[in-house]
């Protein structure tokens, strides 16, 4: 035995601790396999997830048999395609730069991963804010609409107010997705899998997105088709145009007209005060002493059957129409928005041709309103919205303008509603008792009812309309039930012996679509069904009058008609022209704000839409072509380069005008 089998061994020194700094890392930093394969695979997965979830939601399921459900899968494949290849194309991006820092842990520890993190939650967050852009506007935000709104504010605002609870839900669930992947199951699934996996992944979803992409082109035309308008990515189409407006020398500028414009129609002569000059239109002794305007809430001139529809909607009103009243069948609303209808029926004045209202600028705005221009002539005057304007701030505007009291829905009394508000006995009662404070001052006295408002409301005992789609028979009993409570609220005021004393105008504050054009709302275009809306004035003293009135008119003509028949002469600022004394060449311009800006105009027979994304055009004889389905465009092209030029004429002129009168940041381009 050696002295070395003898000695004792010497104690093992122990090993020096890591730096405080070094643990952390340990901590938070985990193998580059596990940031390039696991944390964005399962980023990308929540998301995705969570965009089938939002596209569920928007795909109409009408389904009640196995077959039906198949080919309802498919359908919702082919919407959330685009989706799939955004997520994808996200998450390859994200996985090759972790690739390329992974020999920069802390980069990647304290920058980069956290951006990767907070994107995908951005990216959740928004995909939930895209059901309610869907319905709002029919189509995903792009850049272009944000700068169109001017203020991103009002748009936040908005969409935060509908956006679900779930979004704070669908956040969390996409942030907590790479802590729940580094489980090891997950986690050895993805280094398994690895690169190869992520190629695989990647063809897949390109074949299937070219597969879904030429079907969407050849089956689903239809522009206005809603599997067609959500078939894309919300985050892809945002995206992309910030590029596009990036690449322009000068960004968010219009594109309506690149050969010129024509803004003849509003320049001279000055139409607001054209029949100044003429004599009266009823002599002082036969003119009315009050006016109450009724606005109806989506009611189209195509189912007002005093108007001429085929369905028998209005018999009390088709009566008191031919015993005292004149009818314009060809008046148009200047947008299917009902806050931007405000504007142009109290104030003689078109919009924003944007998705700006004016009500948000009630400090500055400055054109006399037809309240306060009353109210300064001893009128009384009271607005009666039978829905909640002081959610939507018109009420602020309105009492800044000449109106003495608003009677909103929340004081009226509530048998029977909907959604929307006060049913209209109701609102037209809390009117007369308005008037029954005071009942010797004359009045101007608004009703803006809610009764044709999604969801409809039928009257106790539907009329058979004889239609097949339920929708539309429930809408029409609507309108009948419109035409009751109008001939109910006419006996009080002539129990009241104020009848003959009194204008009662009707008009709506834009149409519905009811499966035309392949959709049920308001605000995705300007076809006829949007926009034309009814028109009826009664009183004693218009028997006279012709009875029926083929003039081109718009809601902007609104104000100036009833000043017409006070005696009144309209404001020089006010842009519409007394119905009773049109212009040779009257023609009504439109907009729609909801998806792509559209612009548009009536002209004798032909309506005219220009598209100002796109710069696709219609053109359309609505005489021969009620239903808007032979477009002429291509046919006449000189039309269609003279109307191009009036409608973009409009909009720079109007910004010139809103300028002016403090409802446009005056230089800014567009």
């Amino acid at each position: 035995m050696s002295a070395s089998d003898l000695a004792v061994p010497s104690r093992q020194a122990p090993k020096p601790r890591a730096p405080l700094g070094a643990t952390l890392e340990r901590v938070v930093i985990v193998r580059p396999s596990f940031t390039a394969a696991t944390t964005c695979m399962a980023l990308g997965s929540a998301l995705f997830v969570l965009l089938v979830l939002v596209k569920m939601a928007l795909l109409p399921f009408s389904v009640s048999t196995p077959a039906e459900f198949g080919r309802w899968l498919l359908r919702l494949n082919l919407v959330v395609s685009p989706d799939l290849s955004f997520v994808t194309g996200l998450t390859v991006v994200c996985t090759f730069v972790s690739h390329g820092l992974r020999r920069r842990p802390r980069m990647t520890a304290w920058v980069w991963r956290p951006a990767c993190v907070a994107l995908y939650i951005g990216a959740a967050i928004y995909a939930v804010a895209s059901i309610s852009m869907y319905e709002m506007t029919m189509a995903p935000f792009t850049i272009r609409v944000v700068s169109f709104i001017g203020d991103p504010g009002v748009t936040i605002s908005s969409v935060a107010s509908c956006l679900p609870k779930l979004w704070l839900v669908a956040a969390a669930a996409v942030a907590l997705a790479p802590w729940a992947a580094r489980s090891w199951p997950l986690n050895r699934l993805a280094i398994l899998c690895g690169a190869r996996c992520l190629a695989i992944t990647v063809v897949l979803v390109a074949i299937n997105g070219a597969v879904c992409h030429s079907y969407i082109a050849a089956a689903w035309t239809g522009p206005n088709l809603w599997e067609r308008r959500i078939a894309q990515s919300p985050h892809w189409v945002l995206a992309r145009s910030c590029a596009v407006e990036l690449a322009k020398e000068h960004p968010f500028t219009y594109a309506c007209s690149p050969e010129a414009t024509d803004d003849g129609d509003f320049r001279s002569p000055p139409v607001a005060a054209s029949h100044h000059a003429n004599a009266p239109l009823l002599p002082e002794n036969k003119r009315p002493r009050n006016v109450f305007l009724i606005i109806l809430e989506s009611t189209p001139a195509e189912f007002f059957g005093v108007q001429g529809s085929r369905f028998p909607t209005t018999p009390n009103l088709d009566l008191l129409a031919a015993q005292r009243g004149v009818v314009f069948e060809n008046v148009y609303a200047q947008v299917a928005s009902s806050r931007k209808s405000l504007i142009a029926l109290t104030h003689s004045t078109y919009p924003h041709p944007d998705w700006r209202p004016i009500v948000y600028e009630h400090s500055a705005f400055d054109v006399p309103a037809l309240p306060r221009i009353l109210h300064e002539r001893g009128y009384r005057t009271c607005y009666a919205p039978a829905g909640h304007w002081s959610s939507v701030e018109c009420d602020r505007f309105l009492l800044d303008r000449g109106v003495d009291q608003l009677v909103e829905a929340v004081g009226l009394p509530r048998e029977a509603i909907n959604s929307a508000g006060a049913n209209d006995e109701a609102t037209y009662q809390g009117v007369l008792n308005w008037i029954d404070a005071e009942p010797n001052r004359p009045f101007f006295a608004v009703a803006y009812v809610k009764q044709t408002h999604e969801p409809g409301m039928s009257t106790p005992q539907p009329f058979d309309f004889e239609v097949e789609v339920e929708e539309l028979g429930r809408y029409l009993n609507s309108i009948r039930g419109i035409d009751e409570k109008i001939a109910w609220l006419l006996g009080e005021l002539d129990r009241r012996q104020m009848l003959d004393s009194t204008l009662v105008a009707i008009t709506a504050d834009h149409g519905a679509s009811l499966g035309q054009h392949g959709q049920w709302t308001h605000a995705f275009a300007v076809y006829e069904q949007t926009i034309h809306v009814p028109l009826v004035l009664l009183h004693r003293s218009l028997g006279q009058l012709p009875r029926r009135s083929a003039v081109i008119g718009e809601h902007v003509d609104i104000g100036p008609t009833l000043l017409d028949v006070l005696g009144i002469p309209a404001p020089e600022e006010w842009q519409g022209r007394s119905l009773f004394r049109p212009n040779a060449s009257s023609r009504a311009y439109f907009m729609c704000v909801a998806n792509e800006l559209t612009l548009g105009l009536r002209d004798g027979p032909y309506k005219y839409h220009y598209y100002v994304d796109t710069q696709r055009e219609e053109l359309f004889d609505v005489e021969t072509d009620f239903e808007e389905l032979d477009n002429l465009a291509d046919k006449q092209p000189e039309r269609c380069l003279e109307y191009r030029r009036r409608v973009a004429g409009w909009v720079t002129y109007q910004e010139e005008f809103l300028a002016r009168h403090g409802a446009w940041q005056s230089g800014s381009e567009r």
